[in-house]
Parts: structure tokens; C-alpha cells; sequence
């Protein structure tokens, strides 16, 4: 098993710049964008099913199923979008990447504003939004790589994956507070009904400010790369793998389909049932509030879980021994989940906020499978990635849909038993992981190299002022 680059080393040739901390917080406002708008929509999909589609029992149904596919299709056009996004990262670098995905975000926003004019205006603009998410995610590991030391990596990482969960649940909770203890029931009055509507045309006008905010600045100032690389894996004279196998190369490479699967039924899990919530805990008397809560236990849980596992990365120097430990974890924890869902609240929000700091594993994946495809780069590495696995999380989440009712205590207990059985088949797959860390081994070797020269051009310099010294 290689080793993590060490945090002790000195590098004798590369640097950072200080320009890199401005560089993430751009990379951060266009990730944030897209998770801001994409993701507000899931704790609020009954309300708006009532108040924009009124006129039938048949039509409220149809209007349900469409924004229930919603909240899960951010995994259909990660699939569906993940190639070409890759292809424009390889081509033009992560800052056309980072323009686009910010540009259609944007315009997503403005359609959805519209919302009071038709609902398809609304489901048109979160449908461009999710277009444009692909083009940067895949890009968190190759912006790292640029700007940053390789012993620097993880902890950024770290901090992508913090804003990551903290915008989630922040995503999540903007609209329960914009409706506050706004009720609607089956049969909506007028009244509920005007109300509601103006209710979601202020939160669309509020998202649409957000984006104003988090998507012009990227677009007008963000950068790919330094001047010069801060490693020898993120420089030009890195030799690295034509992208446009990276289809055969991944496929020929059983670590990588391993994780990616592991990946999927882990944390993709988690994050569908975060999404879906209201399906599984409504018909056990949790109201809007009580999810609105459950959201912040799970960011806050989210952002001590980041923490720990890139602590427990840099103790262990082992990507694999953490995420088994956090596959067990989960596993553990999400079947105690199935019980305290029938006991009582607390004892559902305790287990809950445990899940989510256990499930943190999103910074540990990405670096991980860097590290096993290398000389294939972040870019594709993260693109194959996400295909595969958001791949796994539609296919898996087509079920769910189909078996969640959000009214119905036995449908909620089944689809949650069935995420169970994916969590913990993923155990057996971490273990058959092999730990080869080639990128820092890479890394470690070029900068032995560059140390051993230097040495021997300084031990060369002082023979020949000696010389000169003796011949005086």
C-alpha cells in the first residue's frame, strides 16, 4: 500500500499562490448556486403539487409524481451531461466548465420566477439548473489539484465537502422558513390557495437574488490554474491518459468500480432519503417544522463528519481504512434509523444527526478514486465517477418512488429497509478495495528527485569554491 503525500515534505521546485484562496471562494459561489436552487425545492414538493395542480384528484396526482422525479433527477442529467461536461473540462479548462454551469443555473432562476404564470416555467428552470450541475462537481478535484500543495488536497477537499453539506441543509431549510406554518390540506380553499402561491413566488424571487449573488462573480473572475503548478501531477509535463478512454480504462480498473459502487449506496443513499424525507416521515406525524429541524441536525452532523474523516485521514494515512469504518457506521446506524422512526422523535433525531456525520464521505471518494486512476486525470476521474454512481442512485431511486406513498407508515418502512440492504452490501465491496495511491507516490517520487539533484548541484558548487579557496 502506497502512502498519502506526507505534510512534513518540502517541495523544492512548485508553489502555491495566495490568489488560491480567492479562486475557492469563487469555486465555492458557483457550487453553492446549484446546490442553492437545485435543492430547494424538496421539503415543500407536497405543497406545491396542492396549490399548483387543484383542479382534479387525477391531476394533483400527475403534478406530485412529476415534482417527487425532481427531487431525484439531479442524478439523471448528472448521467446524461457528465460526458460532455468532461470533454468541455479536458478541451477548455474548469473556468468554461465553472461559465456554463453558473450561466445556466442563472437563467434557470429567471424561468422559475415566472412560476405564477405557469408551473412549467418554474420545472423548465430547474430543469436547466440540474443541466448545468455536472460541469461543477466534476471540477472540485482538478481545481485542487491545481491550485494547492498535494498534502494540502484533502483538506480542501474537506472544506468543498463542508459547503457542500451546509448548503444542502441551508438550501433545504430556506423555503420552510419563506412558508413558515403555512398548511394546505387536500382540499384547498382559494384562500390557501392565493397564499401559497404568493408564499412561492417570494421564495423563487428570493433564489433568483441568491443567484444574482453566487453565479455573476464566478462567471466575470474565476480562474482554471496558476501561473505555475503547485505538483509535478498537476503540470504539464504529466503525462496523462487520453480522456476519451477513460471509459475503458475505469472499466478495466476493479478499485474504481468498487468504490464508485460502494460510493453510490453509501452516501447517494443518505442523500436520496434526505431529499425524499417528507415521503418517509410524514406519515409518522412529523410536520414541516420537525423536518425543518431534522435538515439543520443533519448539516450541523454533516460538517462535524467532514471534519472528523479528513482528521482520520491525515492520523491514518489510509483512505480505505476510514471508509470502511464509516461503512460500518452507517450501516449500523441507518438500521437503528428504521427502528426509532417507529419509537419517538428524539430518539430519531439523535440517530439521525449520528447517520449524517458518519456518512461524510464525499471528500474521502473523490481524492480516493484520483488516487487509483492516476495518470487519468481529476477531471475524468470525477466524471466517471459521477456517472456511475448517480447511475446507480436513478436506478435506484425509481423504487423508491415508486414505493413511497408519503402517506402510508408500511410503504416508508419497506423502501427504507430495501436503502438498508444497498448500504449494507457495500461493506463487502470497501473490503476487496485495494490502496493504491499512485498520484502521491508519483508526487513523492518526483520530489525525492528534484531534492537529490539540488543536493548534488550544492555539493558541486561547494567542491568547486573549495578548489578555487586552495588554489588561492
Amino acid at each position: 500500500m502506497n502512502k498519502l503525500y506526507p505534510t512534513d515534505k518540502t517541495h523544492h521546485q512548485y508553489v502555491e499562490y495566495p490568489q488560491r484562496w480567492i479562486q475557492l471562494v469563487l469555486f465555492l459561489c458557483a457550487l453553492l448556486s446549484n446546490i442553492m436552487f437545485g435543492f430547494s425545492l424538496s421539503p415543500i414538493v407536497k405543497e406545491m403539487s396542492l396549490v399548483y395542480q387543484v383542479d382534479s384528484r387525477q391531476e394533483n396526482i400527475k403534478c406530485y409524481r412529476y415534482l417527487q422525479f425532481l427531487t431525484i433527477s439531479f442524478t439523471v442529467f448528472s448521467v446524461i451531461m457528465i460526458i460532455p461536461g468532461n470533454i468541455i473540462n479536458e478541451k477548455y479548462g474548469i473556468r468554461m466548465s465553472i461559465m456554463i454551469g453558473c450561466a445556466l443555473t442563472f437563467i434557470g432562476s429567471i424561468f422559475a420566477i415566472f412560476i405564477n404564470v405557469s408551473f412549467w416555467f418554474f420545472f423548465i428552470g430547474q430543469l436547466i439548473s440540474l443541466i448545468g450541475f455536472p460541469f461543477r462537481l466534476i471540477s472540485a478535484s482538478k481545481f485542487v489539484a491545481n491550485w494547492f500543495f498535494p498534502e494540502n488536497r484533502i483538506l480542501i477537499m474537506v472544506i468543498i465537502a463542508l459547503v457542500f453539506n451546509a448548503s444542502s441543509g441551508i438550501a433545504i431549510r430556506i423555503p420552510l422558513i419563506v412558508l413558515g406554518d403555512f398548511q394546505i390540506h387536500d382540499h384547498p380553499t382559494d384562500e390557501q390557495i392565493e397564499l401559497g402561491r404568493a408564499l412561492i413566488e417570494s421564495l423563487m424571487f428570493l433564489l433568483f437574488g441568491l443567484m444574482i449573488l453566487l453565479c455573476i462573480p464566478p462567471i466575470l473572475f474565476f480562474l482554471s490554474k496558476p501561473v505555475t503548478p503547485p505538483s509535478y501531477s498537476a503540470s504539464d509535463e504529466c503525462v496523462r491518459e487520453d480522456y476519451n478512454k477513460a471509459s475503458v480504462i475505469v472499466a478495466s480498473n476493479p478499485d474504481f468500480i468498487l468504490l464508485t459502487i460502494s460510493f453510490a449506496f453509501i452516501l447517494g443513499t443518505i442523500t436520496l432519503f434526505t431529499l425524499q424525507m417528507e415521503y418517509f416521515i410524514s406519515p409518522f406525524d412529523y410536520s414541516l417544522k420537525d423536518q425543518s429541524n431534522l435538515v439543520l441536525v443533519g448539516v450541523i452532523a454533516g460538517l462535524i463528519g467532514d471534519i472528523c474523516v479528513g482528521t482520520a485521514i491525515k492520523k491514518t494515512q489510509s483512505y480505505k481504512k476510514v471508509l470502511r469504518i464509516c461503512n460500518i457506521l452507517v450501516t449500523v446506524l441507518f438500521g437503528i434509523l428504521i427502528l426509532a422512526l417507529h419509537v419517538n422523535k428524539v430518539f430519531f433525531f439523535i440517530i439521525y444527526f449520528l447517520l449524517c456525520g458518519s456518512s461524510a464521505i464525499m471528500a474521502l471518494t473523490f481524492e480516493f478514486s484520483c488516487e487509483l486512476c492516476f495518470p487519468l486525470s481529476e477531471n475524468t476521474t470525477i466524471a466517471m465517477l459521477g456517472f456511475f454512481g448517480n447511475l446507480l442512485n436513478f436506478l435506484q431511486g425509481i423504487p423508491e418512488i415508486l414505493i413511497l406513498k408519503g402517506d402510508n407508515q408500511l410503504c416508508s418502512t419497506m423502501t427504507m429497509i430495501f436503502m438498508l440492504i444497498l448500504i449494507g452490501s457495500s461493506n463487502i465491496l470497501t473490503m476487496k478495495i485495494n490502496e493504491n495511491l499512485k498520484r502521491s507516490e508519483q508526487d513523492i517520487q518526483l520530489d525525492d528527485r528534484i531534492e537529490k539533484k539540488n543536493t548534488e548541484v550544492s555539493l558541486l558548487e561547494q567542491s568547486k569554491f573549495n578548489n578555487s579557496n586552495d588554489d588561492y
